[in-house]
């Protein structure tokens, strides 16, 4: 049997409706279930999908979920679990406490040793987010009531106190599915840390959007990675794009390459110039999520007919007969 790998990025809103097309577009055009991934890797609006296709809630039903329309009778009862509301204000609270969250993390940022993560030092320099993500737990557990799931599902986060990743479900951590949820969820500035076991966390995408770097070498036949803050070549260049986005893709690109370097081939799907007109600057606007899921939907049909793609979607057309 073919044993797969699924990397699920960062993205807010506008990343889960991302993962929601593109998993929907890979059952339709190979039969491959993402529900049957052997490891799951999930940061931020990923460490979500993965939570609810761990609840059983299939593709489709993610699809149809961000496009309004029905979903299947057993998607339907998973949804039917979740009763606590999510209410996240465009406008957070002002914050009472104006100092950075740590500082120190800036310093490790310049003088330290490794690859520069610019992005933990701008979270320490950065003062506490005001916004409660205990309805993110709250809803993660109604879907989920287990506290973790029998496949391997690995949610990741950044430590405030060292700035250091940590991944929920592998490291001798304890937590429940619904708090690590949360803490991978935990946009500095934007939501207050989650506190676990008396340390608190703030997003995974702060290490890096996809973390696709932890499945190198771990002897999977395929990886696929859905990564929604990234961009194919010609759209993630700086200048002429955004810096985070140039800086996002040239991180995944080496995790790509570290993967690829133990010979495991590597689906990845991200967004295209159609994906990108219909984003909206906020990855938290919900009025375009179906027009986002519909773009991701056509433009990974498109990346599965590219000769380039016949390896992968060859795995999972094996793997589903």
């Amino acid at each position: 049997m073919t044993t797969i790998g699924l990397v699920l990025s960062a993205g807010g809103t506008s990343g889960a409706a991302h993962h929601a097309g593109v998993l929907a577009a890979l059952e339709e055009a190979t039969g491959w279930d993402a529900r049957s991934a052997d490891l799951m890797v999930g940061t931020s609006a990923g460490a979500s999908t993965a939570a609810t296709l761990r609840a059983g809630l299939s593709a489709t039903d993610h699809a149809a979920y961000y496009n309004k329309t029905p979903l299947s009778a057993a998607g339907q009862a998973i949804s039917d679990r979740v009763t606590t509301r999510l209410d996240l204000p465009e406008n957070p609270p002002p914050p009472t406490n104006r100092r950075p969250a740590n500082p120190t993390l800036l310093v490790r940022g310049i003088f330290g040793r490794g690859r520069p993560r610019p992005v933990v030092s701008l979270t320490g320099v950065l003062h506490e987010g005001t916004v409660d993500g205990s309805a993110l737990a709250a809803r993660v557990s109604e879907s989920h009531p287990e506290p973790w799931p029998d496949a391997a599902t690995w949610i990741c986060a950044v430590n405030l106190r060292s700035g250091q990743r940590v991944v929920f479900g592998r490291d001798d951590i304890s937590a429940d599915l619904g708090p690590a949820v949360q803490a991978s969820s935990a946009i500095p500035g934007y939501f207050e840390p989650t506190v676990i076991n008396g340390q608190r966390y703030v997003d995974g995408g702060v290490h890096s959007t996809t973390n696709a770097s932890l499945v190198a070498g771990l002897g999977f036949d395929l990886v696929i990675i859905s990564s929604s803050m990234t961009a194919v070549a010609q759209e993630s260049s700086w200048p002429g794009g955004p810096l985070g986005r140039a800086w996002h893709s040239r991180t995944l690109r080496r995790e790509v390459e570290a993967i690829r370097a133990s010979g495991t081939p590597v689906l990845v799907f991200q967004p295209t110039a159609d994906d990108l007109a219909v984003r909206e600057t906020s990855n938290l606007a919900t009025h375009n999520s179906a027009a986002v899921c519909s773009a991701a939907r056509i433009s990974t049909l498109a990346h599965l007919a590219h000769p380039r793609s016949a390896t992968g979607r060859t795995l999972l057309e094996n793997h589903s007969s």
